[in-house]
């Protein structure tokens, strides 16, 4: 069984692409027992449509410069550790 981390990493590429029947019958099943994921699930729904209402359009037009970009990787880097 695949655990909440897993999870919500499939939850959030279903939403840009299409992914397998046995993935999305994991999310099933683990939201079915999980209580966190489900409002995890809810909390994401929420913030996606917050993102592509007109208020908050803007945001996705932001563009990171290449010192944000370097910054940004060098944290992910460390976090992995």
């Amino acid at each position: 069984m695949k655990d909440c981390q897993d999870i919500t990493e499939l939850v959030e590429r279903s939403k840009i692409e299409r992914i397998s029947v046995g993935d999305r019958l994991a999310i099933r099943m683990h939201s079915t027992i999980c209580k966190k994921c489900r409002q995890y699930f809810r909390d994401s729904d929420v913030l996606d449509k917050m993102m592509q209402s007109k208020r908050f359009k803007h945001l996705g037009e932001y563009q990171f410069t290449e010192e944000e970009k370097e910054k940004l990787k060098a944290l992910l880097m460390n976090s992995e550790k």
